[in-house]
């Protein structure tokens, strides 16, 4: 059945390693030498020996001189045999026999040097098979899920911890300056924007910074039975990212509830789940590169007060030290004395210093605020109507049909700036009629919002005046004529590079799932260095 087998006694001493068939060979004539009184079992018919003989001899009894059997206490205080020999002469008595055998096999007589040995002939490469595959990814994403389930402690800690933060953060943060509490006027939302992103980054952090050492003993043990690394990876990953999403569901719903942020869930939800996602994958990367629990837990902090200090919010880019700017601190060293002018075009006090742009919580920051401000149910269907009034506009036609279509979208872009409604709910209606005139499923008609009157208007529901001020002083920023182009500003709708233009959130995405994706392959690299060294 087996092609070896290893034998260890107590205490892991090797008392024998070889085939089946050698440690019966082996154990049999170490009985007939010591005579051990132990049956061999032999089958009369075919010869076949009983395997249970081997225990019978290494765990020979001590007798007395009487030829009864001598007791003694073990460590639990039960009495149980005494052995007659004990597992370092068993040990001892293995490795002479290796020795033995080891010198049998070198020859003593010269013998010609043998010929190079042909080149083999290469071999094709085995076909996958998808079905082992499949088998291998899903035991180990069903073990690291169950490794998570089964501390049923942790496992309370880590759900109820989030929303836990969320109703402390939110209700801590609920002010605004007219004493009533409005999200128009709410004066520190872009505060817990921020604390979100840092909560779900600390968690992620904190979930994650101990998996590797955990894992470690595993993985050496089955790094002989190819196991596919890149399957252990993508298995961590997915089952700390379901644990990290449920996190941030119960973070963002909650905060959002109670500081008011409407129609923003799912938007919100994504970015705060992509800046946990990087935690994770900074916790697995600081876990692979550690040696215990301790250390792992010490670096946690190393790795997030830079995320704090240099997001953006904490200290404002164009409060910091301006020297940390490097093309900021060229431009100054090459301009000796530069003039007002001069100093205008060079310097934009929006712009982020190079040492910030590798902190991921510099772009979720900023993604997030210009997702606040600019998808925000209103402003989102006020840009889509300017957008496509701009367009008809630039078309130059003048047919019946176009001039109705553009006679509509002004009539619903006048209607957007001044919606209101008795209640959010009357107000969600009105907002669901327009959608429908901007799909062409209809036409406006302004008897449709007859009714569109009451203290409640859109931009008290949706949009915070804190927001609006960050984007509005990026924006002038962004196009001050002074300085002959667009700069790439924080909070900028818009970013430029090598004289390519991509939008905020195409960009920021782009660096926030990279630079995810980018630690994983790291950990992917690190983990197989390590086994690989441990192999050899």
């Amino acid at each position: 059945m087996f092609h070896k087998a290893i034998l260890l006694d107590k205490g892991g001493r090797l008392v024998f390693f070889g085939t089946p068939t050698d440690m019966l060979r082996y154990f049999a004539e170490a009985e007939h030498q010591h005579q051990f009184g132990a049956d061999l079992g032999a089958c009369p018919s075919c010869g076949t020996t009983r395997p249970e003989f081997i225990f019978d001899v290494l765990e020979t009894p001590l007798r007395d001189l009487s030829g009864d059997i001598i007791y003694e206490e073990n460590n639990r205080g039960q009495l149980v045999a005494a052995r007659r020999y004990s597992p370092e002469f068993w040990r001892d008595k293995y490795e002479a026999f290796r020795l033995i055998q080891d010198v049998k096999l070198v020859s003593l007589r010269k013998e010609p040097v043998p010929a190079l040995p042909a080149a083999p002939a290469q071999r094709r490469r085995a076909p996958i098979r998808w079905h082992d595959e499949w088998t291998q990814l899903r035991t180990l994403l069903r073990r690291t899920f169950m490794s998570k389930l089964r501390n049923r402690a942790n496992l309370i800690i880590t759900i109820g911890v989030a929303p836990v933060l969320a109703l402390l953060i939110a209700s801590i943060l609920r002010y605004s300056d007219s004493g009533h509490y409005d999200f128009a006027s709410a004066y520190h939302i872009p505060t817990f924007l921020f604390l979100a992103l840092i909560v779900a980054m600390f968690l992620g952090l904190t979930n994650s910074a101990d998996d590797i050492i955990r894992d470690r003993p595993v993985l050496q043990r089955e790094r002989n039975l190819n196991v596919r690394l890149p399957y252990y990876v993508f298995a961590k990953t997915v089952s700390l990212g379901v644990f990290a999403l449920v996190q941030c569901i119960l973070f963002v719903l909650l905060g959002n509830y109670v500081l008011q942020i409407r129609g923003m869930f799912w938007i919100d939800l994504g970015i705060v789940f992509m800046t946990a996602m990087g935690g994770v994958s900074l916790g697995l990367v600081t876990s692979s590169l550690v040696a215990d629990p301790k250390t792992a837990a010490n670096i946690v902090p190393l790795v997030l007060i830079p995320q704090i200090i240099m997001g953006g919010a904490l200290i404002k880019y164009e409060d910091m030290n301006r020297n940390l700017a490097l093309v900021y601190s060229f431009s100054r060293w090459f301009s000796e004395h530069p003039t007002s002018e001069q100093f205008t075009k060079m310097d934009s006090k929006l712009q982020v210093p190079l040492i910030c742009q590798f902190i991921a919580m510099r772009w979720s920051y900023e993604e997030l605020v210009v997702a606040q401000a600019k998808l925000n149910p209103l402003t989102r269907r006020q840009d889509r109507t300017q957008r496509e009034i701009d367009a008809i506009v630039a078309r130059h036609e003048q047919t019946p049909e176009v001039n109705k279509r553009l006679d509509d979208l002004k009539e619903t872009l006048a209607m957007l700036s001044g919606l209101e409604a008795k209640s959010a709910d009357e107000l969600d209606r009105y907002l669901a009629l327009i959608d429908e005139i901007l799909d062409r499923k209809r036409a406006f008609d302004r008897a449709l919002f007859k009714e569109a009157v009451g203290a409640v208007t859109a931009e008290q529901l949706y949009v915070n005046q804190k927001i609006s001020d960050l984007i509005s002083n990026a924006e002038m920023e962004q196009s001050d004529y002074r300085r002959g182009g667009k700069p790439n500003v924080f909070f900028g709708s818009e970013k430029s590079y090598f004289r390519v233009k991509v939008g905020v959130f195409t960009f920021n995405t782009a660096v926030l799932v990279g630079s995810t994706l980018a630690l994983l392959g790291f950990l992917h690299w690190v983990l197989r260095r390590q086994l690989e060294v441990r192999r050899s």
